[in-house]
């Protein structure tokens, strides 16, 4: 799976799902953390850093320091969210994603095999092949070339900003208009005291 969609599409959820973590620019910068496994491409040991052997241990190094650090979870949450959506998109991907490496070498991905013929059977449409499979091979050892860019990660990319400008823009608009709300309620307080005044007034030259 591509770079954007290791960073976009989780982050796209994260901002949805927990958009208060995102009031500081630099929690945008977690997403980086979905990025984190490939790191084993450039040691030449595919697997090293796709496996739960390893993240388990940066997850616990990094929860631990957040709460050291800042008394709170927040922020190292949110990593350790990152770090881990990148084996499971590598999984829906195909992988091969080795989760018990170095302890087991094999790795796991889920292929799609099922196809749409047309013109076949009674109806004139057949689907042929199981609609999901499960994959089982190691990585390649050594160092490998890999794809950067997809349709899908632009996709991604787009969704997010979609995401992002539509939602800041209605928090835009909700502001102002809690505004003018406020406004025109410090209006009618002020006419409505004038009155009050203005009635007492009349009573006394009564």
């Amino acid at each position: 799976m591509d770079v954007l969609t290791h960073l976009f599409l989780p982050l796209t959820v994260a901002y949805a799902v927990r958009r208060e973590y995102f009031e500081s620019p630099w929690w945008f910068a977690l997403a980086g953390f979905g990025l984190l496994s490939d790191f084993d491409k450039f040691l030449g040991v595919p697997g090293l850093l796709h496996s739960a052997v390893a993240l388990l241990p940066v997850s616990l190094a990094l929860v631990g320091t957040d709460k050291s650090l800042t008394g709170e979870l927040g922020a190292s949450r949110l990593a350790v969210a990152f770090a881990w959506s990148h084996l499971v998109l590598d999984v829906i991907d195909g992988g091969p994603v080795p989760v018990l490496f170095p302890l087991v070498e094999s790795g796991v991905g889920l292929t799609y095999p099922a196809r749409v013929v047309f013109g076949a059977d009674p109806f004139g449409i057949a689907v042929r092949g199981p609609m999901v499979a499960l994959r089982t091979t190691a990585p390649r050892a050594g160092f490998n070339a890999y794809g950067f860019l997809n349709g899908f990660g632009i996709a991604s990319a787009l969704t997010f900003a979609a995401v992002y400008l539509g939602t800041e823009s209605a928090s835009r608009e909700n502001d102002s208009g809690s505004r003018e709300n406020g406004v025109e309620l410090q209006r009618n307080d002020k006419d409505g005291r004038k009155n009050d005044l203005d009635s007492r007034g009349d009573g006394g030259d009564r």
